[in-house]
């Protein structure tokens, strides 16, 4: 029951990211969500997380904060599991699913989602931390997603 729920909970986020991310033609205000909504969408991922996120950390992980606390960088973690995006015990992402995920988003961009999710997957050698990897590999691709015009969705807090 979980765990489909969990399924159910992700699909509503993509969704809502894919529409987000599709909305170029609309008003900047119409594709932007509040940091309370897309909290509220990503809460529900949490309650399979040990330790619990506190909603500071849930916080701090929708808004991409390049120094955030280890907590925040363990739910990003606990997320990514859940999304079969980095496996149990792994140091790199699943580049495949990870730019699967990538194209469902951004469907134009196919050649530089695979660039990216490869080079990104290489900026974490030498780290042992498992959360410390994520964040890491999380925060290269949303920079080079950037530096290649990619449409990310904008959180106002």
């Amino acid at each position: 029951m979980m765990m489909m729920l969990q399924r159910t909970c992700l699909t509503m986020l993509l969704l809502t990211l894919l529409a987000l991310a599709q909305a170029d033609d609309q008003k900047e205000e119409d594709t932007t969500m509040s940091l309370s909504e897309v909290v509220e969408m990503v809460e529900p991922f949490g309650n399979g997380c040990e330790p619990k996120p506190e909603r500071s950390h849930i916080e701090e992980m929708v808004l991409n904060r390049e120094e955030a606390s280890h907590e925040s960088k363990c739910f990003r973690r606990c997320m990514l599991k859940q999304f079969e995006i980095m496996g149990e015990g792994q140091m790199q992402f699943d580049e495949t699913k990870t730019v699967d995920m990538m194209n469902m988003m951004f469907p134009e961009k196919e050649a530089d989602s695979k660039t990216i999710a490869a080079k990104c997957n290489q900026i974490a050698n030498g780290i042992t931390d498992e959360c410390e990897v994520c964040h890491a590999i999380s925060m290269c691709m949303l920079r080079e997603m950037r530096a290649a015009s990619y449409k990310i969705p904008e959180v106002k807090e």
